[in-house]
């Protein structure tokens, strides 16, 4: 079973390469956190992967929730982490299992994958070009985790002192930063709605054909700014002159 988590589609890629090696059922943990199913059950032998992108060297706060409340049913499988990253994974293996090790779970093993950046708030995403550029470098990269999980995880990702220190300086920034009163539409919005449908933990609701954010906060995602067809959407003023970017594939 493959557990993800994706708002540009850069952690889904992986889920289905994954998918696509080893078989199993795709399940959204941000669709499973909004319907409140968190009984799963498996199999003798089976591997429950998750796949997710790093948020501040850390999990992004509905896969953190997702995992907390998470109800094993059946044989206990095997956990196996999977991250996407532009910048550094920083000790985010270390923060997935202490995750589950809360839970009495240990897990086997945790793998990085670097994708092009997109967190927009903080940084200008690649143009095209760069991003295939980059893409075209992580299809190695995945084939590479595949492999090593076939051959009983020979190469798994291990952080060291700096990354937890990354981790420890970065973590406490991610939920105060989360807030939603900067996002803003403006008049080139087309009511499409697609924005409301993407976000991850139903932060939007459509009102007279326009977006409205209705929680004080979300992930953060970026999902909304970077599906939006026409641009519309922005966070402030960092994001207008910004690249968007979505998986190609996805």
């Amino acid at each position: 079973m493959i557990f993800y988590y994706s708002a540009t589609g850069n952690s889904k890629y992986v889920a289905k390469k994954v998918q696509e090696r080893f078989g199993g059922n795709l399940i959204d943990m941000a669709a499973a956190v909004r319907k409140k199913n968190y009984e799963h059950a498996f199999v003798e032998g089976e591997t429950a992967v998750f796949v997710f992108p790093v948020y501040f060297a850390g999990l992004p706060a509905t896969v953190a929730e997702f995992i907390n409340k998470l109800e094993i049913k059946g044989e206990q499988p095997e956990i196996c982490g999977i991250c996407t990253f532009g910048g550094i994974a920083g000790g985010v293996d270390r923060r997935f299992r202490k995750a589950f090790k809360a839970k009495g779970i240990s897990v086997r093993a945790f793998y990085d994958v670097k994708m092009p950046e997109n967190c927009i708030f903080v940084f200008n995403p690649p143009i095209r070009e760069a991003a295939l550029m980059t893409l075209k470098r992580s299809d190695a990269r995945i084939k590479d985790v595949l492999d090593s999980m076939a051959f009983n995880h020979r190469k798994p990702y291990r952080s060291g002192p700096l990354d937890w220190f990354v981790s420890a300086v970065e973590g406490p920034l991610y939920g105060p930063s989360c807030g939603t009163k900067k996002f803003t539409v403006d008049d080139r919005c087309i009511g499409c709605g697609l924005c409301q449908t993407v976000c991850p933990v139903a932060a939007i609701e459509m009102e007279d054909g326009r977006p409205v954010w209705t929680k004080a906060k979300c992930d953060h995602c970026a999902g909304c700014i970077m599906r939006c067809p026409v641009e519309a959407i922005q966070y402030g003023r960092s994001t207008k002159k910004r690249f968007r970017y979505v998986h190609p594939d996805i």
